[in-house]
């Protein structure tokens, strides 16, 4: 009978609330978000955030204001844990454990933590119905960014169509000689089609939203997002205490970049806001050239100098592009293309780095 309530439940597009609480599972199925907390993927895209510089964030709050896997367990509480402990029960399938982080570690290794997320994700599609998967997967993707359609929808659609089609025949005759699933049972999905849920993990991981927003006080916030808004960074922001100069002589702030290194060997590059802050683009490239990679130049120039600056080519990202690329070689080439093209590969290997403003 439960079996049967199970399959009925996962089958309709929304499963009815008798039906879960039949099968003892929450009812609640979209949880509310504590609104302290955000997604780093709408920070990300709040304050146009590289992949450095979210990591530097997720370091910088570590562990006290940094949840890696808490939206991921508000979805396995609300849609997937009484499934999978149900068909452990029945089918005697594993039901796989949700991976914790170690709050004791002195810094969270988010590369590592994701591929553990993948892994439990791939284990638990082996083990649930593949309509409640994904009923928990759009739940998170919905509390991580303001627009899910273009986050690997491709890969989604061919996951779960692969798993739904996986059930449409009976286990056993999957490998019946005449069946069309033979050559593909279900543990044969190659575990490359659960690839994009390490690329959305660190977007999924949330962080106190009061303190990543002091954290990036000095950004410019590009663009409201669900959580956060111009008039709630300017309230918080004016909350913070000012900085005092040391006691007995004011501070000294430098006027050059500095770089430092950190204990993984990455570059964290410190730009003083005399050096960028209302310059024109050469002066900006002459006073960083003899401390800085050309790819920081670019990258400072790309995303913090391009907003205030009348010259002409800013008003798209294809003029800027060009523009900055004719500045920053001695090369002449004959099309606009060639010096974006100089100027993508720079944006990219900046990536190596962290960039922060001092």
């Amino acid at each position: 009978m439960q079996s049967a309530l199970l399959h009925n439940a996962l089958t309709t597009s929304a499963p009815p609330a008798f039906l879960l609480s039949e099968l003892g599972v929450c009812a609640t199925l979209s949880p509310m978000l504590d609104q302290q907390k955000i997604s780093l993927g709408r920070v990300r895209q709040a304050y146009r955030l590289t992949s450095n510089e979210v990591e530097t964030v997720i370091q910088a709050l570590w562990p006290h204001a940094v949840f890696p896997a808490e939206l991921w367990r508000r979805a396995h509480e609300a849609y997937w844990k009484d499934f999978a402990d149900s068909n452990q029960t029945i089918y005697n399938r594993e039901s796989p454990a949700l991976p914790q982080p170690c709050l004791s570690d002195k810094h969270f290794h988010s590369y590592l933590f994701a591929q553990d997320m993948q892994d439990f994700f791939r284990k638990l599609s082996e083990n649930i119905h593949a309509h409640a998967l994904e009923l928990g997967l759009q739940y998170i993707l919905e509390e991580t960014y303001d627009e899910i359609d273009n986050v690997f929808p491709e890969e989604r659609e061919c996951l779960f169509h692969a798993l739904k089609r996986l059930e449409t025949e009976d286990f056993s005759d999957q490998y019946a000689p005449d069946s069309p699933l033979f050559e593909t049972p279900i543990f044969t999905i190659p575990v490359s089609s659960y690839h994009f849920i390490s690329h959305i993990f660190v977007d999924t991981i949330l962080v106190n939203r009061d303190e990543v927003i002091r954290f990036l006080s000095k950004y410019p916030l590009h663009m409201e997002v669900k959580g956060i808004t111009h008039a709630l960074v300017e309230s918080i922001l004016k909350s913070m205490p000012p900085e005092t100069a040391s006691l007995g002589s004011p501070k000294v702030q430098t006027e050059q970049p500095t770089v430092e290194e950190t204990e993984d060997g990455r570059l964290t590059f410190k730009i003083p806001s005399a050096v960028w802050r209302g310059k024109p683009d050469h002066a900006v490239r002459d006073a960083m050239k003899d401390t800085c990679p050309l790819a920081v130049i670019a990258y400072v120039l790309f995303y913090w100098c391009g907003s205030d600056k009348p010259e002409a080519g800013h008003k798209t990202q294809m003029g800027r592009k060009t523009q900055l690329g004719r500045l920053l070689t001695e090369k002449e080439y004959s099309d606009p293309k060639s010096y974006r093209n100089l100027m993508n590969a720079l944006l990219e290997e900046a990536d190596a780095y962290t960039i922060v403003k001092a």
